[in-house]
């Protein structure tokens, strides 16, 4: 097991003086991983203050300035990717490959957001007495999940970096390894003390963070449940800017005239990529009822064929569920789906050795296991339902609280587009999965998926905020005449 070298503050390591936390892979019967020790809450003061001071000095510099600062990232990074990949694997058990793709995308997040801070729009209209300005928040924090654990914490460091605020990062607590080694890679840039920060530690932690009355701005990438905390916690801190990113029940919905070969492959792309945990993942499926049998035969089959595997064998489609925690909780919530009425179609395994399930697939009727059709469970599982009328299907995506991500599977593009107007979500898909989200694209949803701050190349877009600044001459006036009716006299002696 690895010792932490504890939080990254002000530019030195220090031990965090709480109790321990650890890190087990999931691969196995609990195996640690890693320890460290959660940060206090006085810690957590000491790092707020250490980046609010680092926070002037950086905003002051040009943004060209601060560019160059992460030319040498492609270079630390493709040193440090194996180590990543390797902490995100044995802490959350994704597959190395999808790991070390993670860990090689971090310059290439750095670019996509460049692209996105220069284009900011000027607002100011034409004739406008002044100008318009875009200025960073001030110390941001960033709390991540444990999916994509250094990705998603990623993508919003560097646009706020960029903007010119200072960064506390508080990595997921199934994590901290992959935290610290992203923490390492960031220190080894020419960053000024305390721009760049992380803690360590659980929720307790996170939430202390983010309702601390000197951060300026919080962006949170997990779930609804601790999303609304957040909102709550911050209710009296209106000027706070809060990025949430709270997932989803994305669906898949296959008309009659649908290419099911195609819909076939990238409904098993999006529930199983990543066993099912990912925001982006395919959770529910609407299909149409002339199609319905031939589709769910060949699911059926599909999906009993693919089995969850070593996340460091090549051949595994699928690694296991990122805790112990996480399996067990599945394995709750659809025997309570099968109670209210859900007919199984594919059961659920638990494999030994590890949190490993095996994909699943549940029929539920309006009705009947709502609990389940409107639930996110993160997790290789898909809830069916049919329809006979386009409008009936619409009416019941219409009950869904999320809305980040939604596919439509059709011959007839126009077909999609009378969807894609009557459900709203954040990613509208035509004859695609509803995973694999572009970077260069806004990545965000509506309803529990998210608060209208979408990642990705919408990202500088809230990493700063836009100020009017308006101004004259010194000594110049544009006097009111009927001021100077009455004090014109009066502003005379002052000449």
């Amino acid at each position: 097991m690895i010792q932490g070298r504890g939080n990254w503050v002000g530019g030195l390591w220090i031990k965090g003086g709480g109790a321990s936390l650890k890190s087990t892979n999931p691969a196995t019967d609990h195996l640690a991983v890693f320890e460290t020790q959660q940060t206090t809450a006085a810690q957590i003061d000491d790092a707020v203050r250490v980046a609010e001071e680092a926070f002037l000095g950086w905003s002051d510099r040009s943004l060209a300035d601060r560019i160059a600062v992460f030319e040498p990232l492609e270079h630390i990074v493709k040193a440090r990717s194996q180590d990543l990949a390797t902490a995100i694997s044995q802490e959350m058990g994704k597959p190395y490959r999808e790991s070390l793709a993670e860990a090689l995308s971090l310059p290439g997040k750095v670019r996509m957001s460049i692209a996105a801070v220069e284009r900011l729009p000027d607002l100011a209209l034409p004739g406008a007495p002044g100008v318009s300005r875009w200025e960073p928040h001030g110390v941001t924090a960033v709390i991540g999940p444990f999916n994509y654990p250094i990705h998603l914490v990623h993508t919003h460091v560097i646009p706020a970096l960029l903007a010119g605020s200072s960064v506390i990062v508080k990595p997921s607590e199934i994590t901290p390894l992959s935290g610290q080694i992203y923490a390492e890679i960031m220190s080894e840039l020419q960053l000024p003390p305390g721009v760049f920060n992380l803690v360590q530690g659980d929720g307790t932690v996170g939430a202390a963070l983010s309702t601390h009355r000197s951060v300026d701005a919080v962006a949170f990438t997990g779930s609804w449940n601790v999303g609304r905390r957040i909102l709550e916690a911050n209710l009296d801190q209106p000027d706070k800017l809060l990025a949430l990113e709270m997932g989803g029940k994305n669906t898949a919905l296959v008309t009659d005239d649908a290419d099911l070969r195609q819909a076939l492959h990238e409904i098993i792309v999006g529930v199983c990529l990543t066993s099912g945990q990912r925001c982006t993942a395919t959770s529910r499926l609407l299909v149409h009822i002339d199609v319905a049998n031939r589709l769910l035969d060949a699911l059926t089959i599909a999906l009993q064929r693919i089995q969850p595997g070593d996340p460091f064998d090549d051949r595994s489609f699928m690694g296991p569920l990122g805790t112990h925690t996480a399996q067990q909780r599945l394995i709750q919530q659809l025997t309570q789906a099968t109670a209210d009425g859900a007919e199984i179609l594919v059961p659920v395994k638990t494999l030994p050795g590890g949190a490993y399930v095996t994909p699943s697939m549940f029929l539920v009727t309006s009705g009947t296991a709502d609990q389940t059709a409107h639930q996110e469970l993160f997790a290789p599982h898909l809830t069916v339902e049919t329809f006979n009328d386009d409008q009936a299907a619409v009416d019941r995506l219409r009950q869904s609280p999320y809305g980040l991500s939604f596919s439509v599977f059709s011959k007839n593009e126009n077909r999609f587009k009378w969807f894609q107007k009557r459900v709203r979500s954040g990613i509208y898909n035509f004859n695609r999965s509803t995973n694999n989200a572009s970077g260069l694209l806004p990545f965000g949803g509506v309803g529990k998926s998210g608060n209208h701050r979408p990642a990705g190349s919408a990202s500088a877009l809230y990493s700063a905020w836009p100020v009017a600044i308006l101004q004259r001459q010194p000594g110049a006036l544009d006097p009111d005449p009927r001021v100077m009716e009455h004090v014109g006299d009066v502003l005379d002696t002052l000449q």
